[in-house]
C-alpha cells in the first residue's frame, strides 16, 4: 500500500512539475484611440497563436498599410478565424470620403519579458479594461530580440535608450523618428518599469483621448524566457519541416545589366530561385537596410546601376565605411543612391545611328529607367503647342468679329 501511494505522489509531482515547465501565455493590451474596437468587460479573452499576434504586431507598426500574407502561419490554424483576428485588433482602417487634416494616430508597441505570477496579476488588474487577447504559445527571448530586429529593419523606431514615461511620448524626438515605434524592456533587471507604466496611464489615456496615439502593451511571463519556440514565425521555425506550412516566398526579383558594354537588355534573375517552384509575387524591398551587407544582398548591389550608402551618416555617407563587418552604426539606413550609366551603340544600323546615350536609373534598387527628363519634354512641348494653336484660332475669330468700316458700308448699302 504504501508503495502505491509512494508511485502516486511521483506520478503527481511529475505531471505538476511539467505544467509548470511549460509556459503560460502572454497577456496583450490595446488601447484604442477610437471606439472601433473596445474590450467587452466580462467577455473572454480569446487565445491566439504566436504566428497571427506577430502579423497583428506589424500590422499596427507598419508604415504603410500592411497586406497580411498569411502563408506563413500553419495549416493547422484556421485562415478565416486568423484574419478576424487580425482585422479585429489591428490598427482600424482609414474612413473613406473624409477630409479631416487629422493624422493617424501614432503606434507604440511595448513588449515586457520577464513578468513574474505577481506581476502579470497586478497587470491584469490595473489593465482589465484594455485586455485584448492571450498568446497561447509565448516564444523565448531569443525570438523577441528576432522581432525586434525585423522591426528595425521595416524602418520601424526601435530606441534602446528611452524610459518608459518617454517612449509613451509621441512628440519625443528623441525616442521616436517615424509614426511607429518599439520598445522592449526586461522586467527581470528594470523591475519599476511596471511601476512606471502604472504611474503613467493617465498620461496615456490623455494622449489616446486625443488621438495622438495607440498602445498595445505585450506582457511576456518568466516562463517562456527558456521556451524552445525560437521565432514568431512558423516560417522561420520550420524551415525544413515539408508541406505542414505555407511558406512565404522570400525569392527577390532584381534586375541586373552585364557589364560587357554591349547595351544588351537587362537580365531579371530571382536571388533564390528554382526552376521547379511556381510564379509567386516578388517580395516588396524595405525602405531602409540596417546593414550594408544586407543592402547588397537584397538589391544585388543595386541592380548594378549603383551603390548602397548611409543617407543618416555625415556627408551622405558610402559604401566603404561599414565594408568588411558589415555592420552599420546606431542610427544607420543603408539605401540605393543611383548613378547614371553611358550605353554604347550596338552592332546593328539603328543601334549605330543612336551611338552613346546617358541612362539614368531611378527606384529603390535602381531597376526602372527614369524618364521623367523626357516625359517633361513631350508633355510641355504637347502643352505648347496646344496652347500656339488655340491662340492662333482665337485671333482669326477675333478679326471675324470685327465690325466693317463706314466706307465700306455705305458702298454696299441698298439703295431705295
Amino acid at each position: 500500500m504504501r508503495l502505491v501511494a509512494g508511485l502516486a505522489a511521483a506520478a503527481l509531482s511529475g505531471v505538476a512539475a511539467g505544467s509548470s515547465s511549460q509556459p503560460s501565455s502572454a497577456d496583450v493590451y490595446i488601447f484604442p484611440s477610437s471606439s472601433a474596437w473596445q474590450s467587452s468587460p466580462g467577455a473572454e479573452t480569446p487565445r491566439i497563436p504566436k504566428e497571427i499576434a506577430r502579423h497583428i504586431l506589424l500590422q499596427r507598426t507598419s508604415r504603410q498599410r500592411y497586406g497580411s500574407d498569411l502563408r506563413d502561419i500553419p495549416s493547422s490554424i484556421d485562415t478565416d478565424a486568423a484574419v478576424g483576428h487580425i482585422a479585429r485588433f489591428g490598427k482600424g482602417p482609414t474612413p473613406l470620403f473624409t477630409h479631416s487634416e487629422k493624422t493617424d494616430p501614432a503606434q507604440l508597441v511595448v513588449l515586457l519579458e520577464g513578468a513574474a505570477p505577481e506581476q502579470s496579476s497586478r497587470a491584469r488588474e490595473k489593465l482589465a479594461q484594455h485586455a485584448a487577447f492571450a498568446i497561447s504559445d509565448p516564444p523565448s527571448a531569443t525570438a523577441n530580440s528576432n522581432l525586434m530586429a525585423l522591426f528595425r529593419n521595416l524602418g520601424v523606431s526601435t530606441s534602446r535608450q528611452c524610459d518608459l514615461p518617454a517612449a509613451i511620448n509621441p512628440f519625443d524626438t528623441d525616442c521616436w523618428t517615424g509614426p511607429s515605434s518599439v520598445v522592449k524592456y526586461d522586467l527581470r533587471t528594470s523591475p519599476t518599469t511596471l511601476d512606471s507604466l502604472f504611474d503613467s496611464l493617465a498620461r496615456i489615456d490623455k494622449f489616446v483621448t486625443d488621438g495622438d496615439l495607440e498602445l498595445t502593451l505585450v506582457v511576456l511571463p518568466e516562463s517562456s524566457r527558456s521556451s524552445k519556440l525560437h521565432h514568431w514565425s512558423a516560417a522561420a521555425a520550420g524551415a525544413g519541416s515539408g508541406s505542414d506550412l505555407r511558406r512565404r516566398d522570400d525569392s527577390e526579383m532584381v534586375i541586373s545589366e552585364h557589364g560587357d558594354g554591349t547595351g544588351a537588355s537587362p537580365t531579371v534573375k530571382p536571388a533564390a530561385a528554382s526552376s521547379s517552384a511556381p510564379a509567386r509575387r516578388p517580395k516588396s524591398i524595405p525602405q531602409c537596410f540596417a546593414t550594408l551587407s544586407a543592402c547588397m544582398a537584397q538589391t544585388n548591389s543595386c541592380s548594378g546601376h549603383g551603390e548602397c550608402v548611409n543617407k543618416y551618416a555625415v556627408g551622405g555617407g558610402n559604401s566603404s565605411t561599414a565594408a568588411g563587418a558589415g555592420a552599420a552604426p546606431a542610427a544607420s539606413c543603408f539605401v540605393c543612391a543611383c548613378k547614371a550609366s553611358v550605353v554604347e551603340g550596338g552592332d546593328s544600323s539603328a543601334a549605330r545611328t543612336q551611338g552613346r546615350r546617358t541612362v539614368h536609373w531611378g527606384g529603390n534598387m535602381c531597376q526602372k529607367e527614369d524618364v521623367s527628363v523626357q516625359f517633361w519634354l513631350f508633355a510641355g512641348f504637347t502643352v505648347a503647342a496646344v496652347g500656339a494653336v488655340s491662340f492662333a484660332i482665337g485671333l482669326l475669330f477675333g478679326v471675324g468679329e470685327e465690325p466693317l468700316p463706314g466706307v465700306i458700308g455705305a458702298g454696299v448699302s441698298r439703295s431705295k
